[in-house]
C-alpha cells in the first residue's frame, strides 16, 4: 500500500473513531452523588484486601468505573459474577479527579441461570475456572512470599511479579514514588512495555535476534498471566506483542501498524478509554520503544556501549519509554523524578531476573513448599540490592512537582519530539 492508501486509510480510521466517541459520550447516562443504583458485573481483578475491608474495582453502565467498599466477608473473587445494589457517592482525590464510590452496598453472587442452554454454562464455568487459576496463584505466591522473606523485601518481589502492592510499607512506597520506580511494582501497561522491551535487549545478548524477540513475547504473556489478567495488563500485552511480532519478522512499519490497529480496536471497543491513563502510557511508551530507542542503536558509540552493558540497556529503555509518556506522568502524578531515569537504569536489569525466580519459587512452592522457599532466598540480594538504591536516591530529593500541565505544552512537547524524531532519523 503506498503512502496516499496508507493517509487516506488513516483519515477514514479517525472518523469512524470521531463519530464513534461523539455518539457513545452524547449518550452517555448521567449519575450524581447520592444516587441509589443496581448493577451486575463481573469481577475483571482480585478484591483488594484493606485490613477487614475488601475493596472491588466494577464498571457502571457504559464503562464508567465505580470503586466499591465492603466487609471482608463474605469474600468475593476474581471472574465472579455480582448483583449489587446501592448509594453512589461521588469523592475528588489529591490530585483533583473525581471517582464514584460505593460504601457497604448490598451484594449478592449472581449464579449460573438454569434457563441458558447447557453449552452455555459449560463454557461460562470453563472460562471462570481459567480466570481463577491467576488469583489462586496470587494467593500462593503471598502466602509462600511473607514465609520466607523479610517484609519490605516480600512486599517489592510481590509488586515486582504480581502488581500486588499492598502490603508495600508506606514509607518504602513513598521512596519509590520520589526516586521515579513506583511503576516497577504497579503491573502498568507501562511496565509491561519497558519489561518486553528490556528482555528483548537482554534476550539477543544470548540468542539471534528473532529468537529472543520470541522470548519476549512469551515473557510478556507469562508476565500477563502473573499480574492477574486484568484489563490494562492484557491491553498493554496484546499492544507489545503486536509490536514485537512485528519487529521478529524485520518490519518496524508493520509494528506501527499494528500497534493503530490494536489501539483502534480497543478504542471503538471502549471509547472511554481514550481518558484511561494507562491505555496513554502503555501506548505512547510502546511508541518511544519503537522510535526513540532505535535512535541510540544507530550510533556506533551509543551500540557499543550497550553491547558491553545490560545497565545501559535500561537506562536506554528508561529514557524512550518515559520520552513517549512524560507530560503524561507528570499531568497526571503532579510530580517527576530527576533521578528517574538513572534509578530505573541501575534497578530494571534486575525485574527480569526477579521475575523469574519469583515465578519458579511459586512453582515449586506449590510442589513442596520447602523447595519454594529455598529457591526465593536466590531473590534476597537483589532485592536488598534495589532497596538501598531506591533509599539512597530518594536521600537526594529532586522531585519536581507541578500543579498542572496545560495542554498545549503536551502539544508542543510531543510536536517537537516527533520533529526530533524525524530530524534524526533522516540524518542517519
Amino acid at each position: 500500500m503506498g503512502r496516499l492508501g496508507i493517509i487516506l486509510l488513516f483519515c477514514l480510521a479517525l472518523t469512524i473513531l470521531t463519530l464513534r466517541f461523539f455518539f457513545f459520550f452524547h449518550n452517555q447516562p448521567k449519575y450524581h452523588d447520592g444516587q441509589t443504583v443496581s448493577l451486575q458485573t463481573a469481577l475483571l481483578s482480585e478484591p483488594r484486601i484493606v485490613g477487614s475491608q475488601q475493596r472491588i474495582s466494577a464498571n457502571l453502565e457504559r464503562g464508567n468505573r465505580i470503586f466499591i467498599t465492603t466487609s471482608l466477608y463474605p469474600q468475593f473473587h476474581y471472574a465472579d459474577s455480582l448483583r449489587i445494589s446501592g448509594t453512589l457517592r461521588y469523592k475528588t482525590l489529591r490530585n483533583k479527579d473525581t471517582i464514584i464510590t460505593m460504601w457497604y452496598p448490598k451484594i449478592e453472587v449472581v449464579k449460573d441461570d438454569p434457563s441458558t442452554s447447557p453449552c452455555t454454562r459449560r463454557c461460562g464455568a470453563s472460562l471462570r475456572v481459567f480466570l481463577a487459576v491467576p488469583s489462586f496463584i496470587r494467593q500462593k505466591a503471598i502466602s509462600l512470599f511473607e514465609k520466607t522473606l523479610p517484609p519490605t523485601s516480600s512486599s517489592l518481589l510481590l509488586g515486582v511479579v504480581f502488581g500486588v502492592k499492598e502490603s508495600l510499607p508506606s514509607d518504602f512506597a513513598d521512596s519509590l514514588r520520589v526516586s521515579g520506580v513506583f511503576h516497577v511494582v504497579a503491573a502498568s501497561g507501562m511496565n509491561v512495555t519497558m519489561v518486553g522491551g528490556f528482555l528483548s535487549s537482554l534476550f539477543e545478548f544470548f540468542f539471534k535476534r528473532q529468537i529472543a524477540i520470541l522470548a519476549s513475547i512469551m515473557g510478556i504473556a507469562l508476565y500477563a498471566v502473573l499480574a492477574g489478567l486484568e484489563p490494562s495488563i492484557i491491553r498493554a500485552s496484546i499492544m507489545g506483542i503486536l509490536v514485537f511480532t512485528g519487529q521478529m519478522i524485520g518490519r518496524q512499519n508493520l509494528s506501527l501498524y499494528g500497534l493503530f490497529l490494536a489501539g483502534f480496536a480497543m478504542l471503538f471497543w471502549s471509547p472511554n478509554l481514550i481518558l484511561d491513563i494507562g491505555f496513554q502510557l502503555s501506548f505512547l511508551a510502546t511508541l518511544g520503544l519503537l522510535y526513540v530507542k532505535p535512535l541510540f542503536e544507530r550510533s556506533k558509540k551509543a551500540k557499543a556501549i550497550l553491547n558491553r552493558s545490560i545497565v545501559g540497556e535500561g537506562v536506554v529503555t528508561t529514557i524512550a519509554a518515559q520520552a513517549g509518556t512524560l507530560p503524561i506522568l507528570a499531568g497526571n502524578f503532579g510530580a517527576y523524578s530527576l533521578w528517574s531515569v538513572i534509578v530505573n537504569g541501575l534497578v530494571l536489569w534486575t525485574i527480569p531476573t526477579l521475575m523469574v525466580i519469583g515465578g519458579f519459587g511459586v512453582m515449586l512452592g506449590m510442589i513442596a513448599e520447602s523447595l519454594g522457599r529455598t529457591f526465593l532466598y536466590l531473590s534476597i540480594p537483589l532485592l536488598l540490592y534495589f532497596e538501598k538504591l531506591v533509599s539512597v536516591f530518594t536521600s537526594f530529593g529532586g522531585v519536581v512537582n507541578f500543579a498542572v500541565i496545560p495542554w498545549q505544552f503536551s502539544l508542543s512537547y510531543y510536536s517537537f519530539l516527533v520533529a526530533l524524531v524525524l530530524w534524526l532519523k533522516e540524518k542517519s
